[in-house]
């Protein structure tokens, strides 16, 4: 056994099973037998591991590295964050150390205990669609690692939050349709389960209600995929071809929304109006060029690592941690030639 406190690594070295194995024995997941978590405290009690801050101080010394989890490297949203996360960091002298979770909460509770491995200074994360226990985060609290989540967040615990304000440009994205003529306004949402989404179709559903307009359930396409986004939106258009505005919430959804209005024959924007939540490069590659509300990736990633150095300011200098903070950025409506 190596020298030094005993990590989660070593117990799963010691019994040939995983970090994650580790790591949600230790936390009494349901999804462990437990004859497994039996044997995982009884080595780690052996080992003398311990879960606390004094340990935790020894692990994360100055490594000048910041961890990052997203859910994964595709599209323009996540790519931009980077670029917002990769410009700060680098001119702090500090080195980033990218996961992807590929939308698996056992992948994303592995990257966790990876990053913990690798002593970073602090951790970045966007969470997957399939996360509902969030013990491997509130572990990261538990042993003062920052932590700071974007985009894609859990309401139950007490970290940092950096998010572009999703009601208020769901809201200005739709009003715009309404304001440019279009009465029958569908919108395409990703998965109902993450908050992103939701908010995105709180928005929606507030201009309508605004306008005097009744919501109509059938106009509420979810989709986690763009494939699933295509044939859902072509279903619905062939169905009802007096629909004449569309709102997608993010660069996936539009893909296949784009592909649906395509495939049906329809003109864009004289038969139907396009409202994306899409970053410029993916505005652009669309003729004609889409009207949207900009994500603010780069901003997000670029606020969300400046929050995550000052809490290891504060952790460095042995001060408390500080206070979680909340912020929200507003998305600008970019007019395109899809409206």
């Amino acid at each position: 056994m190596a020298k030094g406190p005993v990590t989660i690594i070593d117990i799963a070295k010691f019994l040939g099973i995983s970090k994650s194995t580790v790591s949600r024995a230790l936390k009494n997941h349901p999804d462990i037998s437990n004859e497994t978590k039996v044997a995982v405290k009884k080595i780690a009690k052996e080992l003398n591991y311990i879960k606390n801050t004094t340990a935790s101080s020894l692990r994360y010394k100055k490594s000048n590295l910041i961890g990052l989890i997203v859910p994964e490297i595709s599209y323009f949203f996540f790519p931009s964050v980077i670029k917002g996360i990769e410009y700060v960091v680098h001119n702090k002298g500090y080195n980033l150390l990218i996961l992807q979770s590929n939308e698996m909460y056992e992948r994303e509770v592995e990257n966790t205990d990876i990053l913990i491995s690798n002593s970073v200074e602090g951790i970045l994360a966007s969470v997957s669609r399939t996360t509902k226990n969030i013990d491997h985060f509130a572990h990261l609290l538990e042993i003062n690692l920052p932590l700071v989540l974007f985009d894609r967040i859990v309401n139950e615990i007490n970290a940092d939050i950096i998010l572009v304000d999703d009601v208020d440009g769901s809201y200005r994205a739709v009003k715009h349709l309404l304001e440019v003529g279009k009465k029958r306004i569908v919108i395409c949402t990703g998965d109902l389960n993450l908050l992103i989404s939701r908010n995105r179709l709180e928005g929606y559903k507030k201009a309508l209600i605004e306008s005097g307009i009744p919501i109509d359930n059938g106009n509420i396409i979810d989709a986690e995929s763009s494939e699933e986004a295509e044939q859902k939106t072509f279903n619905l258009l062939k169905m009802d071809p007096s629909l004449n505005g569309i709102f997608a919430i993010s660069d996936l959804t539009m893909s296949g929304v784009m592909k649906a209005i395509y495939k049906c024959g329809k003109r864009i924007p004289e038969d139907i109006a396009v409202v994306g939540f899409c970053e410029e490069q993916y505005r652009t590659m669309y003729h004609p060029t889409l009207t949207a509300i900009d994500p603010m990736g780069f901003e997000i990633g670029k606020k969300a690592v400046e929050l995550l150095f000052e809490q290891i300011q504060q952790h460095s200098n042995n001060l408390p941690p500080l206070e979680p903070r909340t912020v929200y950025l507003k998305g600008e409506l970019i007019k395109g030639e899809s409206t």
